[in-house]
Order: C-alpha cells, then sequence, then structure tokens
C-alpha cells in the first residue's frame, strides 16, 4: 500500500527564497509523532512510469534528520475582529444594528455580530439560528436569554436588522424589515421578551462582525458560527432606541444624540483596497479583516449607475462573509531554514518521512537577488498554481466528466480535500453559499501543487525542467511572484525567458514586464496553451494573496454579482486580459481558442515553414511528418487547452504560423468568448478556430518570440527519452534564441505567411 499523503501536511512562509535566505516551514501531522526531513531538487514531480517518472535530486542542509510532529488547527470562517472594548457596557443596555444580505440563512447557526464568549456563555451576539430566523442572544456565564422572531429572513435580499436590551427593564427586543418587499411575504417581523440579563464577556474578547469568540483548540482562539452573506453599517450603542430610531443611526450615526450613547458605526465602504475597518463613531474602534472577506461588493444602495467601486465608494459599503474563506492558517514555524549557498536554482521541496505516511512542501530556490546564474530564466507559474490550489473541481463542477468523456478518477489528496474544505478553496470553486473565490493565498497546505498525482500545470511544468536538465541547458528559475514584484529589471538579465505549459493568470506588472523585456530584445519561448488569459491582482498589504474576478466572458465556473468585477485590491477592471484590450495574441502570438480534454492530436508544418528564414525551428525534423502524435496527456501535443493566431486580436503584422493541429475532433470545443450565437458549428470538426497554431516573430531590438499553442506540448517533451520531433523542435528554437546574432529581417518589409 503507498504511503498515506495526507497525514502530515504543511506549507512555507514564502514560495521563492535565494541562497542565504531563511525559510520557514509550518507543518501539522495528524497522527505522526516523528517524522524524518530532507529537502529535495525536483527535476520531475510527476510519477507517471511513462514519461521521467518521480526524479527528485538531494539538497543537503543542516536540518535533515528526524523532528517532533504535532497537531495544528485551522480557524477558517472570515470576520471583522474589534479590540477595543474598553466602554463598552457590564450588563446595561445594549443595542446592535445592521443591514445584511444573507446567502445561505438556513441549516447552521450563524453570528451578525456581537460581544460573545461561546466557552462561558456570555455577552450578546445577533445571530441567524438554523431555520433562518434572526435571534438576539444574551449570555450571563451558564445562563442564555434570547428571542427570535417567528418569521425567517430571505436569502440574497437586503433587511435592517436591529436589536436591544434595556437593562432598566429586562426587555430584549430583535427584529427585522425588509428594505425590497416582496408580495406574499412579511415587510418585517419583531420579537420580545421580558425578565432577560447579560454580562461582559472574559477581558480580551473581541468585537466580531461574522463570527463569534468559539472554544480553543489546541491552544489556538478559534472563530465560531461563521456568517455567509453581506453585512453593511452595523452599529453598537449603549442604550435601548426603538426600532426606527436605530435605523436612523445605523444610516446616519452623525445624527445619534449624547443619550443614545453611540459605541460604534463602522463603515465598510473605507479603505476597501486593505484590511483596515473604520469606526466613524466617537470611540474610534477601528478593526481588521480576517480570512480576507470579500471587499468591493455592492451594497444596499447600488443602483447599477457604476461599475468600479473606486467611482462610488458609497454604493460599495458591504463586506461578504464566507464561513470557508482562508487567507493564512496562522500556524507556527517547525522548522527555520538558511537556504544553503550551495542549492543552485530551480523546483525544490521539503520532504516528510515517517512509517504509513510522505509529506511534501513544495518551493522555489532563485538566483541572488540582482543576479543571474545562467542565460535562460524559466518563470515559475505560481499565479496559476495559486489559482488552482486545492481545487474541488471533481466533486463540485457538472462539467468535468463531461469535459474528459470519461469516469473522473479520485486521489487521496482529493478525498481530503472534499472532507477538509477548511484547507481553504480555489479560484476555480464557490464558496458554501454559491458565491465565486476571489482569493487564494500560499499561506495554507496545497495538495495540488507537489509531486504526485494532480496532472496539471505544477506537474506538467516539471517535465519542462525535465527536459532542459535532459538536455544540458543552465537555467534558473523565478516565480510569477518575483516578476510581479520587480518587473523587466528581473528579465532583462536573460537571454531567454520561459513560460511554461500554463501561465493562465497574470498580473498588470507581470504583462507589462513581458512586453517590455520583448521590446527591448528579450527572446521569449512560450510552451503552453491558455496563457495571459485573465488579468490578477497580487496584494500589496497580504504578499503571496492573489485576487481573481471571473468577469462575465471566459471559460469560468462561475460568475461574479453584477457590479462586482473590479479587483478591490487594485479597483481594476477584473476579468479577461482579452475584454480589458489585451489579447493573448498581442505578447505571444496566440491566444486561448478551445478545450480539448477528450483526448490529444498533432500538428502538421504548413508552407510556410519550408521557407528558409524558419529553416532553424525545424532542422532534423521532416517536412510532411506530424508533429507531436504522441505524449503524456491525451496521446499528442496538441490538447488540454490550446490556443490560436489571430491578427484580428492583435497577433503582430509579422508573426507568422509555422504550423497548425490537425485531426481535432468534435471533442475541441470553442471558447465561450470566441462566438456571440450559440450554434452547432462550434466543434473542431465543424470550426477552423478550433485549432493550436505555432508561431514566430521578431520584435525590436533583435528579440523573438515563439509559441507552441498548447498545453500538451510540455507533456511530450519527454516521449521516448526525449529523443522526438517536439523535443527535437524546442531544442532548436532554444539554441537559436541563445545565439546573441539577430534575426534576418524579411525582404520587402512583412513576411510570407503560406
Amino acid at each position: 500500500m503507498a504511503d498515506s499523503t495526507t497525514r502530515i501536511l504543511g506549507y512555507v512562509d514564502r514560495l521563492s527564497v535565494a541562497p542565504g535566505d531563511r525559510l520557514e516551514l509550518k507543518l501539522s501531522c495528524a497522527d505522526v509523532e516523528r517524522y524524518r526531513l530532507d529537502f529535495v531538487r525536483i527535476v520531475c514531480g510527476d510519477p507517471d512510469p511513462r514519461g521521467p517518472g518521480l526524479d527528485l535530486v538531494p539538497a543537503p542542509s543542516p536540518l535533515d534528520g528526524e523532528h517532533r510532529g504535532r497537531f495544528q488547527p485551522i480557524d477558517a470562517g472570515s470576520y471583522v475582529r474589534f479590540d477595543d472594548t474598553a466602554g463598552l457596557p457590564d450588563g446595561g443596555s445594549v443595542a446592535a444594528g445592521a443591514f445584511i444580505w444573507p446567502t445561505a440563512p438556513v441549516g447552521r447557526r450563524e453570528t451578525v455580530l456581537g460581544w460573545w464568549s461561546e466557552p462561558d456563555a456570555s455577552g450578546f451576539a445577533l445571530e441567524i439560528d438554523k431555520e433562518g430566523r434572526l435571534r438576539f442572544r444574551l449570555g450571563a456565564g451558564g445562563r442564555v436569554f434570547d428571542a427570535t422572531p417567528a418569521s425567517v429572513l430571505l436569502e440574497r435580499r437586503w433587511h435592517f436588522v436591529a436589536a436591544s436590551f434595556a437593562g432598566e427593564t429586562g426587555t430584549i427586543r430583535v427584529g427585522w424589515t425588509l428594505l425590497d418587499p416582496c408580495a406574499g411575504f412579511p415587510v418585517d417581523s419583531w420579537a420580545a421578551r421580558e425578565g432577560a440579563a447579560w454580562r461582559a464577556p472574559p477581558p480580551g474578547t473581541p468585537i466580531l462582525v461574522g463570527a463569534h469568540s468559539a472554544r480553543p483548540s489546541h491552544g489556538r482562539w478559534m472563530s465560531g458560527a461563521n456568517y455567509n452573506g453581506k453585512v453593511e453599517s452595523p452599529v453598537l450603542a449603549g442604550s435601548a432606541p426603538d426600532p426606527s430610531r436605530l435605523r436612523a443611526i445605523t444610516e446616519r450615526p452623525a445624527a445619534a444624540s449624547q443619550e443614545e450613547r453611540l459605541l460604534a458605526a463602522w463603515d465598510f465602504s473605507s479603505g476597501i483596497e486593505g484590511t483596515v475597518v473604520a469606526d466613524r463613531g466617537p470611540g474610534a474602534r477601528h478593526g481588521h479583516t480576517v480570512n480576507l472577506p470579500a471587499r468591493g461588493v455592492t451594497g444596499r444602495t447600488w443602483d447599477g449607475s457604476v461599475a468600479d467601486w473606486r467611482l462610488a465608494p458609497d454604493q460599495y459599503g458591504a463586506i461578504h462573509f464566507h464561513e470557508d474563506d482562508l487567507h493564512d492558517c496562522r500556524w507556527t514555524t517547525d522548522i527555520a531554514l538558511e537556504v544553503p549557498a550551495d542549492w543552485r536554482s530551480g523546483f525544490y521541496a521539503a520532504r516528510m518521512r515517517a512509517p504509513g505516511a510522505a509529506g511534501y512542501v513544495a518551493f522555489f530556490v532563485r538566483p541572488p537577488r540582482g543576479e543571474a546564474n545562467a542565460p535562460i530564466a524559466l518563470v515559475a507559474s505560481t499565479a496559476t498554481y495559486l489559482s488552482y490550489a486545492n481545487t474541488h473541481i471533481k466533486f463540485d463542477s457538472l462539467n468535468t466528466e463531461n469535459l474528459y468523456e470519461s469516469l473522473t478518477p479520485i486521489s487521496e489528496d482529493e478525498l481530503y480535500l472534499n472532507e477538509h474544505r477548511e484547507l481553504g478553496l480555489s479560484h476555480y470553486d464557490t464558496h458554501a453559499d454559491g458565491s465565486g473565490v476571489f482569493y487564494a493565498s500560499r499561506l495554507r497546505p496545497m495538495l495540488n501543487f507537489r509531486p504526485g498525482l494532480y496532472t496539471f500545470n505544477y506537474l506538467n511544468d516539471t517535465h519542462v525542467v525535465a527536459w532542459l536538465a535532459a538536455r544540458g541547458f543552465d537555467f534558473d528559475v523565478v516565480t510569477d511572484e518575483d516578476l510581479h514584484a520587480e518587473g523587466e529589471d528581473l528579465l532583462s538579465r536573460y537571454r531567454v525567458v520561459i513560460t511554461g505549459s500554463h501561465p493562465e493568470y497574470t498580473s498588470t506588472r507581470m504583462w507589462d514586464a513581458f512586453d517590455a523585456y520583448q521590446r527591448s530584445g528579450g527572446r521569449h519561448m512560450y510552451l503552453g496553451g491558455n496563457g495571459f488569459y485573465w488579468r490578477i491582482a497580487f496584494s500589496d498589504e497580504h504578499p503571496g494573496v492573489i485576487e481573481n474576478r471571473r468577469g462575465i466572458t471566459g471559460v469560468r465556473t462561475w460568475e461574479g454579482e453584477p457590479g462586482e468585477h473590479h479587483l478591490s485590491f487594485t479597483g481594476e477592471p477584473g476579468g479577461l486580459w482579452r475584454s480589458n484590450g489585451r489579447p493573448p495574441q498581442r505578447l505571444v502570438g496566440v491566444g486561448f481558442s478551445s478545450t480539448i480534454f477528450n483526448r490529444s492530436t498533432h500538428y502538421r508544418r504548413t508552407a510556410a515553414s519550408r521557407l528558409p528564414r524558419y529553416a532553424f525551428v525545424f532542422e532534423g525534423v521532416g517536412d510532411d511528418e506530424p508533429i507531436g502524435d504522441f505524449g503524456l496527456r491525451g496521446g499528442g501535443a496538441v490538447g488540454m487547452e490550446i490556443d490560436r493566431w489571430d491578427p484580428a486580436l492583435g497577433a503582430p503584422p509579422n508573426s507568422v504560423v509555422l504550423a497548425s493541429s490537425e485531426d481535432i475532433g468534435i471533442g475541441g470545443l470553442l471558447s465561450v468568448e470566441e462566438f456571440v450565437t450559440t450554434t452547432r458549428a462550434l466543434d473542431g470538426v465543424q470550426n477552423g478556430r478550433v485549432r493550436a497554431d505555432m508561431v514566430f516573430f521578431e520584435t525590436p531590438e533583435g528579440g523573438a518570440v515563439w509559441s507552441t499553442g498548447s498545453i500538451a506540448w510540455a507533456t511530450s517533451l519527454a516521449i521516448n527519452g526525449f529523443e522526438n520531433n517536439v523535443s527535437r523542435i524546442t531544442e532548436n528554437v532554444l539554441r537559436r534564441f541563445l545565439d546573441p546574432n539577430p534575426f534576418d529581417p524579411p525582404d520587402g518589409g512583412l513576411p510570407e505567411r503560406a
């Protein structure tokens, strides 16, 4: 029986390190008391015996050896935390109000806001019970008092909710008003109870919006009863005003009288791009978000006149909380390594082994900052790895088996992820309330971002690593995060830059860096498909977190709410780069055209490829032989996701198609942004745009770009011990790109295309 891959989980504090940097490894062992640690450089992370197989080179370190294991919990679910509780009443009158848009109000207890400690049942909390009814709960240390209106809240409708406790009479009052009345449903619902009491929770208990303080786990403070939905303009008062007066205070905190004792009035429309939450009340009880609830989302006053939260932040005064949000596991460090000076740049992993268990945590070693150790840079597509990290698409998507036209195999890792949603979600998932996932973080275990069985992205890129090693090329590895931070300056150190099998997610800084590099004489080899597709943003406040908003077109598993397509980190419009005026064809000559997951096929050379100026590409390859009619993903080099050349979408006028796919078949399907009317002619048999193109073009200052247009290209390199025409063509291009001699300009202007 194979060793379990889920008994030892971990992550690193950063994915990219240089020699001499400190790397922190954070681990959690379910039932492993001791494990043996070592580090490996990954030549190939794919155990498929038809390819290179798992190829791991020991990377000795002073920390190699046996270590003690321990379990570390995860506090999933987002909320806002306010630690300043000075001046809050202790058992006296108190009131809470807010506007809410609940998205999953039935089935579990959820806390909208309150100052509540679950372990000793003290404080107050405005909640939604399992039946979907609002409830105001008071705790007096072992005794709980509550009141609940009879009618349930409506899903995805704005309500004003309010609760108060009058200390003089011991009266609880709680209820809600529907902002947009629905025929046949109550406009409001209220309840009252006499004879209640409460006392303040223990010192240090924070005020929370979106959760309450739960029981500690393994010595850590945890949240509980996490809320799903939006909250806007929550307020606290040290009095018990009637509901209409409390709503007036919520809408206009400055109107609160001295007798109403406004304690806090939180403004979620301020600081949308960050985590700070401002208090407009007299106490200035500012707080911060935890686990990245969604910001830049529409509030109760959004009227559709704007789609950019920066233009009317008052219409974006809500925060959307989810029970399964996760930013940072906040595990403490188990191993701290100073990266050895003799570790060469590459793909690496920490490896933990114990009887019956084996785990990997992936990271990358880059060259020293400001330096290059080789003429080639391989860009590890870490933004893509993060976007797919811990995906549940095999369980949650209705289309997986349709795409593959086969039963879906499930690995131990995928089964574990399905049962442990606290490990966080991918950009391909939806939250428990059905809303799309905006944020993805590296500060958590990522079970499909390491050597193993998940045959997409990370593993496919290690085939490029294996090919470079087999062919004897010296290369450095840098990451998307490095590129976003350092821009063109990073790329300019290299004669050739290689992007791998699927560089799908690109920030503006990354795009600008590639573009500037190519325009200044750089040479770029794009060995994949579906690249430079989605516009994403990195967080300056939280390194290692990326944001993606799917927009209203593109191949996607969810679509955002109206008015919520601008990125909260930067304010930029999200969605496809194509929709933002930068189709991938402008950058690399090809752009996403089609999916083909049921099988893969091959390329055939064009007439233009036989012109002398392109002979270097096909040296040693016959004129008529199929290119890549073999491979590990579907049996060919054209497969999974493929790109085509299109001058109407910005392919440079001097770009030339050197080879195109053949025999795509009905399993090849045109991507949704490629058509505006549904017809039967959208497959690879009937539609000529369903194809992969291999493209070459020169750029200014002696630069050039060569693109393959297929994810499966990379996983065809290793067939027959790297002796095949896919490998040969790739090597031909790389050797010519390393040659500093300029490319001959075409005679008479633009090159021949056929």
